[in-house]
């Protein structure tokens, strides 16, 4: 049994459950981050008073991205809030994982390739968040733009834009079952989600309306772009 785990198996085995493990723990990590700080202030009055940046992360996300920019899904024609809040940046990465720093020690303290696992995990949850939480607002002819995965994130995430208080995970959605925090969507929503190609049409009738309804959008649009260029 000792050499089983000190062999290739075994490491094999502790890579796995190092993943999954990294996986949900940060999962609860993005939810609770998502909620209590960048949609709530959860934290003491005098905390925001000592460390401004705390209230930035809430005002960016709660206040500018919800509540002013992104009226529309995909589409933002200001270009001071294009970009506003959309990227995790390197310096928040590092933040993250100070302040979960007792985590890491954990999954170290199980085993030196849980701890690698759990950096690895950690950094590649802040860059899928960029790419993602990118694609979703500002759309661009992506090669994973029509996987079924990621269409699936898309129409999760859309939906905690129709109802702020829901679906706070963005790239790995586990928290949001398990806390009962996922948001049902109402007609309208599948239909909008159709528009945005999260949903396909089952027949040629409704793609055709489809495309229809694709192209007003992107003529009322196209004064607002030219007015920003």
């Amino acid at each position: 049994m000792q050499n089983f785990f000190s062999g290739l198996p075994g490491v094999l085995l502790i890579v796995v459950l190092s993943v999954v493990a990294s996986y949900i723990a940060i999962s609860l990590i993005e939810h609770q981050v998502h909620q209590n700080l960048m949609h709530k202030r959860r934290l003491p009055k005098w905390a925001y008073r000592v460390w401004p940046y705390i209230m930035e992360i809430y005002e960016g996300h709660a206040v500018r991205h919800h509540g002013i920019w992104y009226r529309d899904f995909d589409f933002e024609p200001h270009p001071d809030g294009r970009h506003d809040n959309i990227d995790i940046r390197l310096v928040e990465t590092a933040w993250l994982f100070l302040a979960f720093a007792p985590i890491m020690l954990l999954f170290f303290a199980v085993s030196p390739i849980a701890g690698v696992v759990w950096i690895i995990m950690g950094i590649a949850h802040d860059r899928l968040w960029n790419i993602l939480h990118n694609q979703m607002h500002m759309p661009e002819a992506v090669f994973f733009a029509d996987w079924g995965l990621y269409r699936w994130l898309a129409r999760h995430h859309f939906m905690h834009h129709q109802a702020t208080n829901k679906n706070y995970n963005i790239v790995f959605p586990f928290a949001d079952f398990v806390l009962g925090t996922v948001s049902k969507p109402r007609f309208r929503d599948l239909r909008e989600m159709m528009r945005l190609g999260y949903l396909k049409p089952k027949s040629s009738r409704a793609k055709a309306r489809l495309e229809a309804i694709r192209t007003k959008v992107e003529y009322s649009r196209r004064p607002l772009v030219e007015a920003t260029v």
